[in-house]
């Protein structure tokens, strides 16, 4: 829905601020978690150059660094939750450092988590 609306946007032509001002007004009301993000970021990837260049340009830069960071945080939790799987099916450290980029030390904490359950 956001990707559409921001679309949208983009062919209405505005000026600057006034695409600016909506732009906010849709990030606003259209808050989405990490799994909407991905989703969000998936749609506006499948546009055309221009089009994705257009919607970025009416995204200020801390909405840009907000939507990198839950996007990255959202990685992260999936690299955590594919680490936990393989801590528990008793896979070497080492590999499942390799396969998901985790540290042996956060390796380690998330092994000792899995023992307190």
């Amino acid at each position: 829905m956001k990707a559409e609306c921001l679309r949208l946007l983009v062919t209405l032509q505005l000026n600057p601020a006034k695409a600016r001002l909506i732009s906010k007004f849709v990030d606003t009301y259209l808050r989405l978690d990490s799994r909407e993000e991905r989703a969000f970021q998936a749609e506006i990837d499948k546009l055309g150059v221009t089009q994705k260049e257009k919607i970025m340009e009416n995204l200020t830069s801390w909405e840009q660094r907000g939507m990198e960071k839950g996007m990255e945080q959202g990685r992260e939790q999936e690299r955590q939750s594919i680490a936990l799987n393989m801590l528990r099916k008793n896979l070497p450290l080492d590999m499942i450092a390799e396969v998901t980029g985790l540290n042996i030390d956060r390796l380690q904490q998330l092994r000792s988590s899995l023992t307190a359950e």
